[in-house]
């Protein structure tokens, strides 16, 4: 899907040094790291190849694969570099890329502080909402963790983050990235990289042109204030 730019000046204010200090080094990880499945509720599928299957607990996903939830369901698994992706009720996310280095010997994820080797992660989230836990990521040996979607990317250097993308059938939506603790930033698709405060929330109205695909993201409209008597 194409966008474009659609966001005021304000975003734009000394946002280049931000976006200079996140340039790291590029890593090479041939060896994809693993997909866990760690809880499942309600109803979970995952399409890979082309086929649509149910997942099994404990089962490790392929690289690639697409993960979606129905009504009232949950669906979480747990990456290698000790991070977790949790889907919330009707949403879908793509594991676009996990590489990792290799990890020697046995490691309990439940127990890691921080990723036990480097690694580079991008999800895509396609719809709905998700909540992502990371472990401490060694982002100036090259390390990264990526979500991208329709108003942006989201990249995190450790901590909990909480992600939303809705669209209605119109072609017109909502998207909000929301930072419980740690540290992220969030690139607005076609403009400005931006922090993500802690504690605070970065929300986007979105609307699609459907004659050209082309998708406009901009702030939420201030809410309306009742006139004075």
């Amino acid at each position: 899907m194409k966008t474009r730019r659609w966001i005021g000046g304000g975003w734009v204010v000394g946002m280049l040094a931000v976006a200079l200090a996140a340039q790291v080094p590029e890593l090479s990880l041939p060896r994809p790291g693993a997909v866990v499945v760690t809880d499942i509720t309600g109803e979970v599928t995952v399409t890979a190849s082309g086929q649509r299957r149910v997942p099994k607990p404990e089962e490790r996903l392929r690289i690639g694969s697409t993960l979606s939830t129905g009504r009232k369901s949950l669906f979480t698994v747990t990456l290698s570099n000790g991070a977790t992706v949790q889907l919330g009720s009707e949403s879908e996310v793509e594991l676009e890329e996990f590489g990792q280095a290799p990890v020697s010997g046995s490691v309990k994820l439940a127990e890691l502080r921080e990723e036990p080797t480097l690694s580079r992660t991008r999800l895509n989230l396609l719809r709905g909402d998700v909540v992502i836990e990371v472990k401490p990521l060694k982002v100036a040996r090259g390390s990264s963790f990526h979500l991208t979607s329709t108003a942006g990317t989201l990249r995190i250097s450790e901590g909990t983050v909480r992600a939303m993308v809705r669209m209605s059938d119109l072609g017109l939506g909502v998207a909000s990235v929301e930072l419980t603790k740690g540290r992220a930033e969030f690139e607005v698709a076609g403009g400005a990289v931006v922090p993500v405060p802690a504690g605070g929330k970065l929300s986007f109205a979105l609307e699609v042109d459907k004659a050209t695909g082309v998708t406009k993201v901009g702030a939420m409209p201030a809410p309306a204030t009742k006139a004075a008597r």
